[in-house]
């Protein structure tokens, strides 16, 4: 059991507001981004006029959002054809990324308070070789996954390469098919390439409503020397996708959530986030359905009254590398519905906040994440809803929840605290 988190502890956060706050309800809607960041010319060409939010609305026609509209995020995506509410019930801003490139990984590290892993990064072609003779003496079968390509495929069933909807060098998958094999075998397969990989993540997915040679025949090479499944012409991220990260160089003792579960506080990560945030002791939920994540986290409301909830919805992020807007605003509509299921619940001791970790817009004509700014919506008894000066980093965010907490901070980040009690900071 956790032990209680001391008085003295809660007496240090700043403000009448935080003496009383007992739960942060932080909610991730994975890739929803509201525009290009001001870099995007120089290192992200081909980002340039991403607009996620903006863009689906104008491609799949009207959206209505009442709890995120209610909350402010019309009001900081004026453009964004949703509605502008001009009232908003919770503080509301933007924020910048505070890290290189756009990617779900590296923002929930630097979201929860680290820098940017410092890991080599690599295309899978450079490490092929030492993967392959890693497999074998795990007792794998290892061919070629298609002449003059660097891809394995495994035990007649998986193929190994990189991640082509990530950016290069970052990721290697593993994809294979659950109507050919058990998600396990995928994942041991992963486990024996995490051994000699030395990128930040292998991923092992797995989908229904294809077979291993449709895999082998999806992959390809892509102009940035990637070498892997084409996961969105497969159809991955519509059949019963099954995920796991495995993760190298994260360091989560400097991460608010460790930070907190040293200090006594529970701790709930549910969705994705419970994939790529490492935290002994917390409670880790890794669903993928939207429903499914909303659900876990209506029961962890009941089952966790103080202390840290995090939570990442997944599918938005899904519908985006499958260029599918009119998939991405239905999985809006479904995380307002749970924006309203939790607001609904919420008491005077819980401080809520909303936001993204990247873009992904589905219209941009490719499929990796854009590099966006993201919402910054947060609703707490006693918080002004006002409007928020910009935050340079994702980061900050979990240096306000420790500043709230009264807990040491993480490593980086800027705590926003005082300016949400309408204090000038």
């Amino acid at each position: 059991m956790s032990r209680e988190p001391r008085a003295a502890s809660r007496d240090r956060t700043a403000g009448k507001a935080g003496a009383q706050i007992q739960r942060v309800i932080l909610l991730v809607i994975d890739s929803l981004g509201l525009g290009e960041m001001p870099d995007v010319p120089r290192v992200r060409p081909q980002d340039r006029g991403a607009d996620t939010l903006g863009n689906v609305v104008r491609a799949a026609g009207p959206l209505t959002l009442p709890n995120l509209e209610r909350m402010g995020l019309g009001t900081v995506a004026p453009a964004s054809g949703i509605r502008v509410e001009p009232h908003p019930v919770a503080a509301h801003g933007i924020c910048f990324l505070g890290y290189d490139g756009a990617d779900t990984y590296l923002g929930h590290q630097v979201l929860m308070g680290s820098r940017v892993p410092d890991v080599p990064e690599e295309l899978f072609e450079v490490v092929g070789a030492e993967a392959a003779a890693a497999l074998r003496r795990a007792g794998h079968q290892v061919e070629v996954a298609k002449d003059g390509l660097a891809a394995l495929f495994v035990d007649g069933a998986i193929v190994v390469g990189d991640n082509l909807e990530s950016d290069p060098l970052q990721t290697y998958h593993c994809v294979g098919s659950l109507d050919d094999l058990a998600y396990d075998a995928i994942v041991d397969v992963a486990e024996a390439v995490r051994e000699v990989a030395r990128v930040r993540r292998v991923v092992a997915m797995g989908g229904q409503g294809f077979r291993a040679a449709e895999i082998r025949r999806s992959v390809e090479r892509r102009p940035t020397g990637q070498c892997g499944v084409n996961n969105v012409a497969l159809g991955l991220y519509t059949k019963r996708y099954v995920v796991r990260h495995l993760i190298r160089g994260s360091r989560p003792e400097v991460q608010v959530p460790t930070i907190l579960r040293r200090a006594g506080w529970p701790v709930a990560l549910i969705g994705k986030v419970a994939d790529v945030i490492a935290c002994e002791g917390a409670e880790m939920e890794p669903h993928v359905p939207t429903p499914a994540v909303l659900e876990a986290t209506l029961a962890a409301l009941q089952r966790v009254p103080r202390g840290l909830i995090a939570v990442n919805i997944q599918e938005a992020d899904l519908a985006g590398h499958d260029q599918d807007p009119r998939r991405y605003a239905e999985i809006l509509r479904l995380s307002d519905q749970g924006v309203g299921e939790i607001l609904a619940r919420l008491t005077p001791g819980d401080l809520f906040i909303v936001t993204g970790d990247h873009g992904n817009d589905p219209t941009i004509g490719h499929d990796k994440h854009t590099r966006e700014f993201t919402p910054l919506l947060v609703w707490g008894d006693g918080i002004p809803p006002r409007r928020l000066a910009p935050r340079e980093s994702l980061a900050d965010i979990a240096a306000t929840i420790a500043d709230l907490f009264g807990v040491g901070p993480p490593e980086i980040g800027r705590s926003f605290w005082q300016q949400l009690q309408g204090n000038n900071q």
